[in-house]
């Protein structure tokens, strides 16, 4: 079966508020003129953001700051990569801190056990929480909102339970200086490996059936599965990719902090699906992608750093920080697709 016309710029016709009447959908160029107006936009405030910090604290781009907010950067980046195939599909995943949480605390237990190399067994192990996570959604038909947020209950309790609610060490090990070095001196290494991912996801989503199925799910489900596509397989892939993301995540966030917290990847989640929108993936699913969601994580790397740096009380942030959620839904957000906002 051919794939060619379910990609990211073409969704599949149908998509509808009633069987007789098909929403408008804007034509490629006018699509094209606004992906490329919001990537200015982006890439403006990704340079804006550093020379105002800069003008108030030059301690900003002080190297010691700069290192600190790109391996921040990583973590961020990974978890945006979770987050990205389920909201592609019009799903949302909220146990992305949970697994996140969970896997840093079995990847500290593991490196005490049995040794630092023995914490890439997490990865499975997330790949196997997405799985639960897209198998309840697709084939019991539940939705991802409240399955996700139930999960991350339960996730988070495991991790509660295996750490006694007390903080998991990081055992010393040959693998330490690979996740706290940096490349000339200058990028960190998690950094690099998130980057990695984040290719090889964009790979994935934009180069296999399987994503631009994905795509094509966000798009219209009701004609994917007309086509003929196994829309529960490719829903139960999609969150399985995302559980694989948060499990890497686990592991560079416990070499970031060298010990794991039952809770601590919960401060992940708003700011990923925060820059999955401002990278361009609306809420509704079906177009964008994870090309921009590293644009996505610098800029809210750059505004919550230098928050902290200029000494802004933390009202203050929490303020501005859901000011730009809410900027960046309205400039993803295409109400010429939608008769009706809920």
């Amino acid at each position: 079966m051919s794939t060619d016309g379910l990609t990211a710029e073409s969704r599949p016709p149908g998509n509808s508020e009633s069987p007789g009447q098909a929403t408008p959908t804007p034509t490629k160029s006018a699509t094209s003129n606004r992906d490329r107006m919001q990537t200015i936009l982006l890439v403006a405030a990704m340079v804006v953001l550093p020379v105002l910090f800069v003008s108030l604290n030059p301690q900003y781009l002080s190297l010691g700051n700069i290192d600190s907010m790109l391996r921040q950067a990583s973590v961020l980046l990974l978890v945006v990569c979770a987050g990205t195939a389920p909201i592609l599909m019009g799903s949302i995943d909220l146990s992305v801190g949970a697994i996140v949480s969970l896997c840093a605390v079995c990847a500290g237990l593991l490196s005490q056990e049995l040794g630092q190399p023995a914490m890439f067994l997490v990865i499975p192990l997330g790949l196997l929480l997405g799985v639960v996570n897209g198998a309840i959604v697709s084939y019991i038909k539940l939705p991802s909102f409240l399955v996700t947020l139930g999960t991350a209950f339960a996730f988070a309790g495991v991790a509660l339970l295996l750490s006694g609610g007390f903080p998991v060490q990081l055992a010393s090990g040959t693998l330490t200086p690979f996740f706290r070095q940096s490349l000339f001196g200058v990028i960190p290494l998690p950094l690099v490996y998130a980057v990695v991912c984040w290719a090889v996801l964009i790979v994935f989503l934009r180069r296999t059936a399987t994503g631009r199925f994905i795509y094509a799910v966000g798009g219209n489900e009701r004609a994917t599965r007309l086509l003929g596509v196994r829309v529960r397989s490719v829903k139960t892939v999609a969150f399985g990719v995302s559980g694989l993301f948060c499990a890497v995540a686990g592991i560079l966030v416990l070499f970031s902090t060298t010990a794991a917290t039952p809770d601590i990847g919960d401060s992940f989640l708003l700011p990923s699906i925060a820059a999955i929108v401002m990278g361009g993936t609306p809420l509704s699913g079906g177009q964008g992608g994870a090309a921009r969601g590293l644009i996505g994580t610098l800029i809210l790397v750059e505004l919550n750093n230098g928050m902290l740096i200029i000494g802004l009380p933390p009202a203050a942030q929490q303020i501005v920080q859901g000011l730009v959620v809410i900027l960046a839904v309205l400039l993803t957000f295409d109400r010429r697709r939608t008769d009706v906002v809920k």
